[in-house]
C-alpha cells in the first residue's frame, strides 16, 4: 500500500477502505455490471474515499461531496482529465475540450470560449425558439411520440443551426443522435472490463460499437474537410474551432476531435435531460401544475389566448423552470459517471490517493448525500429557490461540472432546455402510457433515458 509523507502540521491520511464484494481476479466487476447505480451509491456507506478493484486495475472513489469539490477546485492541480472513464471515451472524443489533459484545455477553452458570451447566446436563443415551434408545431393531436426521438430531433437542429452550421453538418448531427447510445454502451463496457482480449470479442457490443464509429468517422471527416477547404467564416462554434487550430501539427484530426465532442455532448446533454425532466413531471403532477402557472403568467395563454413563444428576455422571470431543469439533472445527470488520474499523491486526511491511480466520482451518487439534499429522492425543484438553495447545495452540485472543467456550454444548454420546456408545455399535454411510466434509465457511460411513448393533446 502506497505511504504518503505528510505536509507539516497535517493530518496523515486515512487508511483507504476496499469496497467490499471484491472477487479474486475480477474484482468488483460483477457488481458494478449488475447495479452500477446502486454499487456507487453503496459506496458512501463505506467511507468518503475507497479503494475499488475492476479485475487486476485498483482505481480509488470519491464519495465525499466536499472531496469531489476540492479535486475540482482547490486541488483541481492535483489531478488531469484521465482515469478509467475519460481513457475509454478517448478513443471515440480524440482530444477534444471536454476530454484533453489540462495543458490542452488552457489553450483550446479561451479559443472557444467567444462563441458561449452573453451576445452569442441571444442569437442563439432565437434559433433555438424558432426550432422548438418548428418541432412542436409538427406534432398532431392524438398522435404518439418516442419522446427521446423527438428530444433529439430539437437539439440536432439547434446545434445544425447554432453551433456547426454548414449543411455539410447535419447529417452527421443525425448520425451521432442516433448513434449515441451504442457508442455510449460500448464506452462503458471497455470502461468495467478494461482488457485489451474483451474490446477484440466478436459479440455484439464490440461489433455495434465498431460499425458505428467507423461510421462516425466517415460522416464527420466530411464536416471537417468542408470547413477547412471552404474557408469561409459561418459565425459559428466550428469556424473558431478551425480557425484556432489551424497552426496544429495535424488541423484535420484537431477539428475533427472538437466537432464529435460538441456534437455528442452538445445533442445528448440536453435530449437526455429534457426527457428526463418531462417524465419527472409528469410524476409530480402538483410539480407541473405549479410550472404551467408561472409559463401561463409569463408567457400568456389564458382564457382561450395563444401563449407567446419564450424567448432571452424571459430567462429572469422563468426562474420554476429553470429550477425544474435543475432538479432534473440533479436526479438524472447525463454524465453520471466520470473520472480523474491522480498527477501526484494526494495527501486528504480522509483517504490518501497515490499517484497515477484513477479515481471515480459519480454526480449521481453525490447528488443523492442526505447531508447535502434532504429528502434526496424526492423531485423537489423548491430546493433551489432563493429562499431555500444553501451553499452546500450548490458546492454539492456537479451536473455540469466546476472549476476550470466546468461545461463551456451550460449556459446554452440551460436556456435550450428552458425554452424546449416551456414550448412544449404551453401548447401539449404528453400522456404516459403506463408501461414507459416506471420504465428505468439506460446506463451506459452516460445516463440515458428509457424509451418513452407519449400520446399528445393540445392544451385547454
Amino acid at each position: 500500500m502506497t505511504t504518503f509523507a505528510a505536509p507539516p502540521n497535517t493530518v496523515p491520511p486515512a487508511t483507504v477502505p476496499d469496497a467490499p464484494g471484491g472477487l479474486p481476479l475480477l474484482g468488483h466487476i460483477p457488481h458494478i455490471a449488475q447495479n452500477p447505480l446502486a454499487f456507487f451509491m453503496g459506496l458512501q456507506k463505506v467511507g468518503p474515499v475507497v479503494r475499488v478493484r475492476i479485475a487486476t486495475h485498483t482505481s480509488y472513489v470519491v464519495n465525499s461531496p466536499e472531496l469531489a469539490r476540492r479535486l475540482h477546485t482547490t486541488d483541481q492541480d492535483l489531478f488531469d482529465k484521465g482515469g478509467p472513464v475519460f481513457d475509454r471515451v478517448r478513443p471515440y472524443v480524440g482530444n477534444g475540450l471536454a476530454s484533453c489533459p489540462a495543458h490542452d484545455h488552457a489553450r483550446q477553452r479561451p479559443a472557444m470560449q467567444p462563441a458561449f458570451q452573453r451576445g452569442r447566446i441571444e442569437r442563439y436563443a432565437e434559433v433555438m425558439t424558432a426550432t422548438a415551434d418548428e418541432v412542436t408545431s409538427s406534432w398532431r393531436p392524438g398522435q404518439t411520440l418516442d419522446l427521446y426521438k423527438e428530444m433529439h430531433r430539437l437539439t440536432t437542429l439547434v446545434i445544425g443551426r447554432t453551433l456547426i452550421s454548414a449543411d455539410q453538418a447535419d447529417p452527421a448531427a443525425r448520425h451521432i443522435a442516433q448513434a449515441v447510445p451504442d457508442i455510449m454502451r460500448g464506452v462503458y463496457w471497455r470502461m468495467i472490463i478494461p482488457s485489451r482480449v474483451f474490446a477484440s470479442l466478436p459479440i455484439p457490443v464490440n461489433r455495434r460499437y465498431e460499425e458505428v464509429t467507423a461510421h462516425t468517422r466517415k460522416v464527420v471527416d466530411k464536416v471537417v474537410d468542408h470547413y477547412l477547404a471552404d474557408g469561409s467564416d459561418y459565425g459559428d462554434l466550428l469556424s473558431m474551432v478551425v480557425a484556432a487550430c489551424k497552426d496544429e501539427p495535424d488541423p484535420h484530426s484537431a477539428v475533427y476531435d472538437q466537432v464529435v465532442t460538441f456534437l455528442t455532448a452538445g445533442l445528448e446533454s440536453v435530449a437526455s435531460s429534457l426527457t428526463h425532466t418531462l417524465r419527472l413531471l409528469y410524476r409530480n403532477p402538483e410539480v407541473l401544475g405549479r410550472l404551467r402557472a408561472e409559463l401561463q403568467e409569463v408567457l400568456g395563454g389564458g382564457a382561450g389566448e395563444e401563449p407567446r413563444l419564450p424567448g432571452y428576455d424571459d430567462m429572469p422571470r422563468l426562474r420554476y423552470t429553470q429550477n425544474v431543469i435543475t432538479e432534473g439533472l440533479r436526479l438524472y445527470p447525463p454524465a453520471w459517471i466520470s473520472s480523474r488520474v491522480a498527477t501526484e499523491d494526494i495527501p486528504w486526511e480522509q483517504g490518501g490517493i497515490p499517484a497515477g491511480a484513477g479515481v471515480f466520482f459519480s454526480p449521481y451518487a453525490l447528488h443523492r448525500d442526505p447531508s447535502v439534499f434532504a429528502a434526496p429522492d424526492a423531485f423537489d425543484p423548491d430546493r433551489w429557490s432563493t429562499e431555500r438553495v444553501t451553499n452546500v447545495q450548490r458546492q454539492g452540485y456537479f451536473a455540469l461540472g466546476a472549476g476550470r472543467r466546468k461545461c463551456i456550454g451550460d449556459v446554452f444548454g440551460t436556456v435550450e432546455a428552458t425554452i424546449a420546456l416551456a414550448t412544449i408545455l404551453t401548447r401539449w399535454r404528453l400522456l404516459h402510457p403506463a408501461s414507459s411510466a416506471d420504465a428505468k434509465p439506460t446506463v451506459t457511460a452516460l445516463l440515458l433515458p428509457p424509451r418513452t411513448l407519449v400520446r399528445v393533446e393540445r392544451n385547454r
